[in-house]
């Protein structure tokens, strides 16, 4: 009677931890868009956001978003660590080479490419600046 009631126990128990799991990978999955905080694949597509145009002098920030294969955002922090490069330098430059956010200050006027590489992605983005 004591080996039933024990192994029903233990059986109860095993259930109550999986359905535990699946529900903190849930809640995980819609705060960081990605199942149990995992990017599965890796980034698939970035974008940089900020403004295409600024005045000589003038310092914008420019943030890296990431996409995965799905094309869901991807929300955790640390995941998007792009490397940053200016294609002219005499247009603009930018405070730091890494990370997921950079300044970046207009020097003379034209249109300046600015590049994110993340892995094996890598996007171009321009600022104009007058």
């Amino acid at each position: 009677m004591r080996s039933k009631f024990a192994g029903k126990i233990v059986v109860l128990t095993v259930i109550a931890l999986l359905v535990g799991c699946a529900a903190v990978a849930e809640k995980t999955r819609q705060k960081t868009g990605v199942g149990g905080g995992i990017i599965t694949g890796g980034v698939d597509n970035l974008i940089i956001d900020g403004p295409s145009s600024v005045s000589v002098g003038e310092t914008v920030t420019l943030k890296a978003v990431g996409y995965d294969a799905k094309q869901a955002k991807i929300k955790r922090p640390g995941a998007i660590n792009p490397t940053w490069s200016v294609q002219n330098p005499k247009l603009g430059k930018l405070n730091k080479n890494e990370g997921q956010s950079v300044i970046f200050t207009g020097l003379a006027p034209g249109v300046c490419y600015i590049e994110a590489v993340q892995g094996e992605v890598e996007t171009t983005a321009y600022v104009e600046v007058k």
